[in-house]
């Protein structure tokens, strides 16, 4: 689900291959669900970083996850899909 970004589906998501040069690990056995905050490049790609925001879906707050879900698009002229 994206909450807000471009209009076309990130296909992608690229990182370096260790944290040493700012890369971060993800668990890509599709076990773990993600809120990542990246660059997107507009075509289906996005970039990640030490600097961005990655959190494992399981480990935010109830209220959290409640306002990305319900409150994010209130006061906010932006599309949210």
């Amino acid at each position: 689900q994206m909450f807000k970004g471009p209009d076309k589906d990130i296909e992608f998501i690229y990182t370096a291959p260790s944290t040493a040069v700012c890369g971060r690990p993800l668990d890509t056995s599709g076990k773990k669900e993600y809120l990542i905050a990246g660059k997107s490049e507009g075509n289906g790609k996005m970039h990640i970083t030490l600097c961005d925001l990655v959190s494992t879906w399981d480990s935010l707050s109830p209220t959290q996850k409640k306002s990305l879900n319900q409150r994010y698009q209130m006061g906010c002229e932006c599309k949210v899909s």
